[in-house]
C-alpha cells in the first residue's frame, strides 16, 4: 500500500514524499530497537537492502527520519483511535490520548524522544497528534463538555507541548498535571464527567 510522507517541519517536494508503508516497516522496527544514531549503511545492512536502494527510496537520512516519525505517529494515532472505541465521551477520549503518549514514552522511547526534539525546535505543522486532538476537541464542544476562549488548535499545541515536556523526565502522567490540562476547557457538564473518572487507576500502569 503506497502512502505519502508528510514531514513535521517542512513540506518537501512531492518526489521526496512518496514511499511504501510495507517497505518502511522493517526499517521502522530497526529504529525502534536501535534508536536513531546509525548510518544509512548500517540501516541498509540491517534490513537486507543496498544503501543505494535505501537512498533511492528516501533521498536522505533526514528525509528517512521524517518519514519514520510520520509513520510512527500514524501508528500511534491508530492505537489511540482503537482505545477511544471504548470511550463514552470526549473527556474519556482525551484521557486515552494522554495514556497513549505515556505508553509511547515508556515503550517507543526513541521515537518519542526524536519527536520531542523536533517539537521543541519548531511547532509541528503536520502533526497527526495535533489533528487528532482537534477532532477530540470538536467532539467535546458538540457534547457540551469542552469550551474554548480561543482557537482550539492553539490549545492543541499547548496541550501536546506540555505533555511532551512533562514526559521528558517522568514515565507517568500525574493527576495534578491532567487537572491542569483539562481545567481551562471543561464546562460544568465536563467537570462532572471528569470527576467520575478514576485517573490514578487509568495512568498508574501501561
Amino acid at each position: 500500500m503506497g502512502g505519502k510522507c508528510t514531514p513535521f517541519l517542512l513540506i518537501l517536494p512531492k518526489k521526496f514524499m512518496v514511499y511504501n508503508y510495507s517497505k518502511i516497516e522493517p526499517i521502522f522496527k530497526y529504529y525502534l530497537n536501535n534508536g536513531f544514531k546509525h548510518s544509512l549503511q548500517e540501516v541498509a545492512d540491517a534490513v537486507l537492502i543496498t544503501k543505494k536502494t535505501l537512498f533511492n527510496r528516501y533521498i536522505s537520512k533526514e528525509n528517512l527520519e521524517f518519514c519514520l516519525i510520520d509513520y510512527w505517529q500514524k501508528r500511534s494515532t491508530a492505537r489511540i483511535a482503537k482505545r477511544m472505541e471504548f470511550s463514552n465521551n470526549a473527556v474519556e477520549k482525551l484521557m486515552m490520548f494522554l495514556f497513549e503518549l505515556q505508553y509511547c514514552k515508556n515503550n517507543e522511547s526513541c521515537f518519542f524522544q526524536k519527536t520531542k526534539e523536533i517539537f521543541l525546535e519548531k511547532f509541528l505543522q503536520n502533526s497527526h497528534h495535533i489533528k487528532q486532538l482537534e477532532e477530540i476537541f470538536s467532539m467535546g464542544i458538540e457534547e457540551e463538555l469542552f469550551k474554548f476562549d480561543s482557537d482550539p488548535k492553539v490549545f492543541a499545541y499547548f496541550f501536546l507541548f506540555n505533555t511532551f515536556f512533562l514526559l521528558l523526565n517522568d514515565n507517568l502522567i500525574y493527576t495534578e498535571f491532567i487537572s491542569f490540562l483539562f481545567e481551562p476547557i471543561l464546562t460544568e457538564k465536563g467537570h462532572g464527567v471528569f470527576k467520575d473518572i478514576d485517573i490514578e487507576q487509568v495512568f498508574k500502569t501501561n
